[in-house]
């Protein structure tokens, strides 16, 4: 955990509720009924994100890690009930990451890194309407990728100092250090690729089949 000015926790909390508060200004404009179902599913793919964001391959020196297809479940709720939705639940599962394991230096770097790199993850829903043999690859690499460059942008700004001495510029620095979005993404695709686990994400109850992907546990 690292917060290097502790006078802009108050900022900081501002500014996370300013961002959840545009999430739910999308939510409302585009009319997204949730159900109970819906609200279930979702709390249930944010603990399992949450529980396997515990489960780390290896941490990073200034933030950041790999896990254990953490990403997963928060993918997979944005591709099964779209982009609106998924933005709720990816800016929820930042602000959790904000309070488990933060690396903070300024209120804007929170935001950056936290709720707003993990909504980006929703864009997985974009590609929810091609087949599901290469759309979930599909949203796995937009979800992530939009991530990533949430942390670059934040890198570039707020982290280029550690830039200095290694003969890279704060960009090259930024992007090399956050690539590890990358493996993050490749442990995702190679989940999918286990029966059991694809089964899990794409099977859905046929009262839900008009509405979504998500499995059923009726």
């Amino acid at each position: 955990m690292c917060i290097r000015d502790r006078s802009t926790t108050g900022w900081i909390a501002v500014g996370a509720l300013a961002a959840l508060a545009v999430v739910l200004l999308v939510i409302a404009r585009g009319h997204v009924r949730w159900t109970a179902r819906m609200i279930a599913n979702a709390a249930l793919c944010l603990a399992l994100a949450f529980v396997l964001s515990y489960i780390k391959l290896f941490d990073l020196p200034q933030g950041g890690a790999v896990t254990a297809a953490s990403l997963l479940p928060i993918i997979a709720f944005a591709y099964s009930y779209g982009l609106a939705p998924g933005l709720v639940v990816g800016v929820a599962y930042g602000l959790l990451q904000m309070i488990q394991d933060p690396w903070i230096v300024s209120p804007v770097q929170a935001i950056l890194d936290y709720p707003l790199a993990f909504a980006c993850i929703a864009l997985a829903a974009v590609a929810r309407k091609l087949p599901d043999s290469w759309g979930w690859l599909a949203g796995i690499a937009l979800g992530g990728v939009g991530r990533f460059v949430c942390h670059v942008l934040s890198g570039v700004v707020f982290f280029a100092e550690y830039a200095e001495g290694t003969g890279m510029s704060p960009l090259v620095y930024s992007v090399s250090y956050n690539s590890f979005v990358f493996v993050d993404l490749a442990i995702c695709a190679v989940a999918m690729a286990f029966p059991q686990v694809c089964l899990l994400y794409t099977s859905p109850s046929p009262r839900d089949r008009q509405k979504s992907r998500m499995p059923s546990s009726a």
